[in-house]
């Protein structure tokens, strides 16, 4: 079964399930997220840009129960026009999610084993690299994919009931990745599965360059460096461009503090 006859058929249960007067039906919603959907086909919800971020957690977590007992996953997905033509490239290059979802899947954990020495193959200092963090750690209080930059303001975010019980499958059913430092789908697909199995780790967002994932427990202090490593492995920008001693340390203390672990590929 093609990627597009998949979403075809998943489309005939699509069902717009207005609560609130902040959620919009598929005919009120930008040309974007219209597309998204049809390119998809599963039961979703649409937030407007007058919808508060409180609004839309509510509605996750409401998804989120029912989804255990209805056999679906949620996940938000932003009106992100970048993912909306990656879909389309998808289509046009034959991407076919029920194959993808046949694949003896690797090791995630020996997955990012191997990606960590690539990328500090040609560190000089790791014991400065790997740094230590002594300030107060930054916490992740909240999901930000689906807000505007600097603001509390929402982009016209979408809620979907993804058709699987697997929460690491969320990345083959809305396909993202494959490009500069961002792992392909199989691959990701990998780690996601490795981190909800040790963790309990699950997606929660998902745009064209960032996934952000909840966590039910933070991680103990004693191994947060270590979790940093993975982030660091998933996403070097994790280090690179989200930190402000561009360390390994400092992940960690955040990771320490926080339950919610964002991921960024410029």
């Amino acid at each position: 079964m093609s990627y597009q006859e998949k979403k075809s058929e998943q489309g005939n249960f699509a069902v717009n399930e207005m609560q609130g007067n902040n959620e919009i039906t598929l005919e009120q919603a930008n040309p974007t997220t219209k597309s998204i959907i049809a390119k998809l086909g599963y039961p979703y919800q649409i937030f407007s840009t007058t919808a508060s971020y409180q609004d839309v957690m509510n509605a996750y977590n409401r998804a989120l129960l029912q989804g255990q007992e209805e056999g679906f996953t949620p996940v938000l997905v932003s009106s992100d026009d970048v993912l909306e033509e990656y879909f389309g490239i998808l289509e046009e290059d034959g991407y076919i999610l029920e194959d993808i979802l046949k694949k003896e899947l690797k090791s995630g954990e020996e997955l990012l084993k191997e990606y960590f020495e690539g990328y500090i193959e040609d560190t000089d200092n790791m014991e400065e690299f790997i740094g230590v963090f002594d300030g107060e750690p930054i916490v992740i209080e909240g999901y930000t994919a689906f807000r505007r930059f600097s603001s509390e303001k929402i982009i016209e975010t979408i809620l979907l009931k993804v058709p699987t019980t697997k929460p690491w499958e969320l990345v083959a059913y809305v396909p993202f990745g494959g490009w500069n430092d961002c792992p392909n789908v199989e691959d990701m697909m990998a780690i996601c599965k490795y981190w909800f199995e040790k963790y309990g780790a699950v997606p929660v967002t998902i745009t064209h360059d960032v996934m952000e994932m909840h966590i039910s427990t933070p991680i103990a202090e004693e191994d947060a460096l270590q979790v940093a490593k993975e982030h660091f492995a998933f996403t070097p920008d994790r280090v690179s461009q989200c930190t402000r001693t561009g360390t390994l340390a400092e992940v960690a203390a955040c990771i320490a503090a926080s339950d919610i672990w964002y991921f960024w590929w410029d």
